[in-house]
């Protein structure tokens, strides 16, 4: 986007936004344009302007004031003629991906350029990780731009190809830009070495630069800086960053040593072994066994069509050596690219033969960069009607690319209705993302896309999070996507993420100003789910980004107790160290120590326990110690280190239960053997008036019934209703345990009501327990059936026993 100044009066008015540059100028008297731009005003008439750019120290953009890139004034002729000069140049090279000059501003000397809304490459590389598409194009776009300007006649060398000089447009297409060390090849030779601003360059300099300061430029010097930019985009780092004396660097490199490759990141396409190769061979110490930009071209467009495709070729030497052959070496795949498309260039055929190829024979002769300037803006793109965009490729860009740069079009969906996303397209992105294929939706989606909500209420970074596809996370947010965003149950790409563990996406929204404490609907934050997943990888992520370690969900449960519940020994000690409260109740009163108990975790039960301020006997709601829910849940081991600690084994829940009573009922016999060893009372009542020997009848636990009996239980011991352990075991069918407590005392004792043993049994219809009771002896009477006189299915059920 740009604003556009025309002189009114010795000043300047700032007029309407138009595309493709931005203008500020704090001298608008002293200011010339050599391309003069037209724009079209709101009542149909042209205003004649002047375009400028990067201005002194103000950015004006359609009444919008900000920083403006950083200008030095020059005060020399020399510097005026170099200054010139380099305008020159960019004004024979003007080609898609390179840098194009509108103007120049006299006082102070400034060239006038056009705005690159997403800056430099290196500026980008530093930011947060690409998708390997956009690398991909990233490297094929520099690459065609530079064969574009080997093409010229003669050949324009760049001369200082690095990711400094690369810049990128608000869609992230290549301008390469910088000419002021530009030299025509041939022409020249290199007279000095210069330190100043050298410490950026000099990493990008070939040996034979270094070493033969009297040798001819040539195209090759390019190929090996080209090399080092594509180590910088894969590694996304600067080259030997570790040194800092510009002299080793030097040594270095003439000693055949090149940056140094780390493990580059998963996942990643299995093309990228191919790009490695190719970086290899572009850094050759020989310059003549390095590959030309043409044949460089053809192989970085296969990567952008397909780079999930491995190209098979000899692995190089990793010194960069190539064996002794011949200089050219066939580019992997050639002779398939030339089968499968038309025209195939030759190593050194001039701008004209590959026009006149590339037309299918009709020559055209360009004498000059001038025509060569014509001949690009009088390319005619595709009609509107098309549904095609306007960056579609042109001829004169095709003749730099093997195939005509049909990975590097945008592809804009036909379109059903003037206003809003049609549903052709909202499928086909989803379609895109669902499958990763982030080629495809860096084609077709558009700025009006990128918040796009999808059924339940999902946008598509929450997609793509969610199928796990990191490369369409990257282009989605790279594209300014809203992580902010809430789908239908209230969760965040960042809740999404680190419930799915996805460590990468999370340091990619975590890069972004989001909320790290939004909660969804069940008020989880994603610390929560990091919590639950023991994932320490996102934990630490997230507090560094100040995290609450305190916020709680629906139940009451701060990220501890949710660690607690589900045994992240890792995140509780994480937690510890940053100070989180451990005596915080959740609902219920309920602690982190309780969840542990209760969960049988017991690394974390030892670890909580021995916290200052944390007592082994604190009490839930319902009067419940960690003792209890150990003991609840046949947690032995649990039970035994809580005890070790201090528990009271005698403590009373609000049901008057004690920690035995519980293990009793539950049937956990060697639980309720260590707290029988450990001093809990064997005849302790509930509140209901049952002792431990009484629930265990009653539940069936025969084990637990054998181990209280040896340990002397009192067996006449009455319960509810008047009743005994065997009138208990007796009404719910356990024969097992009846058959165990029989005994001639307690056979026909009755209950309250009358009722014996056989009578409960009888009732209960159960027959095993009836015939069990008959076999010791127990005495049939019918009459004492209470409310029954005798009569109903139970007394059938005792007549039927006794004939």
């Amino acid at each position: 986007m740009a604003a556009v100044s025309t002189r009114r009066e010795g000043s300047v008015r700032c007029q309407a936004p138009t595309r493709g540059a931005q203008v500020a100028c704090g001298y608008p008297d002293n200011c010339w344009s050599s391309s003069p731009v037209y724009l079209e005003q709101p009542g149909g008439s042209s205003v004649r302007a002047v375009a400028l750019v990067g201005s002194v120290s103000a950015l004006t953009v359609a009444g919008w004031t900000g920083p403006a890139a950083p200008f030095t004034p020059l005060n020399f002729c020399r510097e005026r003629l170099e200054l010139l000069e380099e305008a020159k140049k960019m004004e024979m090279a003007k080609f898609r991906y390179v840098l194009p000059v509108y103007g120049i501003c006299r006082e102070p000397v400034g060239l006038v350029m056009e705005y690159m809304e997403t800056g430099s490459l290196e500026k980008l590389l530093a930011s947060e990780p690409l998708p390997w598409d956009l690398r991909f194009r990233i490297v094929h776009e520099t690459a065609v731009g530079m064969n574009f300007l080997h093409c010229m006649t003669p050949p324009l060398l760049h001369l200082d190809l690095k990711p400094a000089n690369i810049l990128l447009d608000a869609h992230y297409h290549v301008k390469i830009s910088d000419f002021g060390l530009a030299k025509c090849s041939g022409l020249s030779h290199s007279h000095d070495l210069s330190m100043d601003g050298l410490f950026g360059t000099i990493a990008y300099l070939p040996p034979e630069r270094i070493r033969e300061k009297s040798r001819l430029f040539d195209t090759k010097h390019d190929v090996y800086s080209f090399a080092i930019v594509i180590w910088g985009v894969l590694t996304q780092k600067k080259p030997f960053a570790d040194e800092k004396n510009i002299l080793h660097i030097m040594v270095k490199v003439v000693k055949g040593h090149r940056p140094e490759l780390p493990p580059i990141c998963r996942p990643r396409p299995r093309a990228c072994g191919n790009l490695l190769r190719l970086m290899q061979r572009c850094w050759r110490e020989e310059p003549r066994e390095r590959p030309t930009f043409q044949e460089i071209t053809s192989e970085t467009e296969i990567l952008c069509e397909k780079p999930d495709e491995e190209v098979r070729e000899p692995t190089p030497d990793p010194a960069g050596k190539s064996p002794p052959g011949p200089k050219s070496e066939a580019v992997p795949g050639s002779s398939r690219l030339q089968r499968a498309s038309a025209p195939a260039f030759d190593n050194d055929c001039s701008l004209s033969e590959l026009l006149s190829q590339l037309d299918s024979g009709i020559s055209q002769t360009i004498e000059g960069p001038e025509e060569l300037s014509r001949s690009s803006s009088e390319c005619k793109l595709p009609s509107s009607s098309s549904g095609k965009r306007l960056s579609g490729v042109s001829s004169v860009d095709s003749a730099f690319s093997s195939r005509g740069s049909l990975s590097l079009s945008f592809e804009r969906e036909p379109s059903t209705g003037d206003l809003g996303t049609t549903d052709v397209q909202k499928r086909k992105l989803v379609d895109a993302i669902v499958s990763g294929d982030t080629s495809k939706l860096m084609k077709i989606l558009q700025p009006q896309d990128v918040n796009l909500v999808l059924d339940g209420s999902a946008s598509l970074l929450h997609l793509a999070v969610e199928a796990g596809q990191e490369e369409c996370v990257k282009w989605l947010l790279l594209n300014n996507a809203d992580p902010s965003l809430t789908n239908g149950k209230g969760s965040t790409p960042l809740h999404l993420a680190v419930e799915r563990r996805a460590r990468g996406v999370v340091e990619l929204l975590l890069a972004r100003k989001i909320s790290v404490n939004a909660k969804d609907e069940d008020q989880w934050t994603a610390l929560h789910f990091a919590a639950q997943n023991g994932d320490e990888a996102s934990t630490r992520l997230l507090l560094e980004k100040n995290a609450s370690i305190n916020e709680v969900d629906f139940e009451g449960r701060t990220p501890m107790h949710v660690a607690c519940q589900h045994g992240q020994e890792n995140i509780v000690r994480i937690l510890l160290r940053r100070g989180v409260d451990v005596g915080l109740q959740g609902k219920d009163a309920w602690l982190p120590l309780h969840y542990a108990a209760w969960q049988g975790h017991l690394p974390i039960v030892k670890l909580l326990a021995k916290q200052p301020g944390v007592s082994v006997n604190a009490q839930t709601l319902d009067g419940r110690t960690p003792l209890h829910l150990a003991a609840q849940r046949g947690h032995y081991r649990v039970a035994r280190i809580l005890i070790d600690l201090g528990s009271d084994v005698n403590v009373r829940s609000l049901l008057a239960q004690t920690p035995l009573h519980v293990a009793a009922e539950t049937g956990h016999t060697s639980t309720a053997r260590l707290l029988l060893h450990r001093g809990a009372g064997r005849e302790a009542v509930t509140a209901e008036g049952c002792t431990a020997l009484h629930l265990a009848a009653r539940n069936g636990h025969l084990a637990t019934v054998k181990l209280l009996v040896e340990e002397k239980a009192d067996v006449l011991a009455r319960g509810p209703l008047n009743q005994t352990a065997l009138h208990l075991a007796a009404a719910h069918g356990h024969s097992e345990v009846v058959e165990e407590l029989v005994s001639a005392d307690l056979i026909d004792l009755s209950d309250e009501q009358g009722l014996s043993a056989l009578h409960l049994a009888a009732q209960g219809r159960h027959a095993q327990t009836v015939e069990t009771l008959l076999k010791h002896g127990a005495h049939i009477n019918l009459q004492s059936l209470k409310f029954q006189g005798g009569q109903g299915p139970a007394a059938t059920l005792l007549r039927r026993s006794k004939t």
